[in-house]
């Protein structure tokens, strides 16, 4: 029973660590904060208090960070110059090497 067990865990643990990084988790992060930078320079209203309570309550209390999103994007407008350094390639790409045209 023990034997088992701990297969068990080892095999959950393992299948955590090799499938974990497949669900592309610094993509997501990327885009979220891409989200929230256009939208940095939003105010807070009781507008968007009252929708971030009502989606609560609707939820059963589940969902804090969906329902707070979601009244950001509801109240928030996008500003596309809010960014102050957007760039073309993703982050941890190489940058090209200085000489690599060059013969020589």
């Amino acid at each position: 029973m023990k034997k088992r067990f701990a297969f068990s865990l080892l095999a959950l643990i393992s299948a955590g660590i090799v499938c974990g990084p497949a669900f592309g988790a610094e993509e997501a992060t990327n885009g979220r904060e891409r989200f929230f930078l256009k939208r940095q320079n939003c105010a807070w209203t009781e507008e968007m208090g009252k929708y971030i309570y009502e989606c609560l309550k609707k939820n059963d209390g589940f969902n804090a960070h969906w329902c707070h999103n979601e009244a950001i994007d509801a109240f928030c407008k996008p500003d596309e110059t809010a960014i102050p350094h957007p760039t073309d390639g993703k982050p941890g790409d190489k940058p090209a090497e200085p000489d690599a045209g060059k013969k020589g």
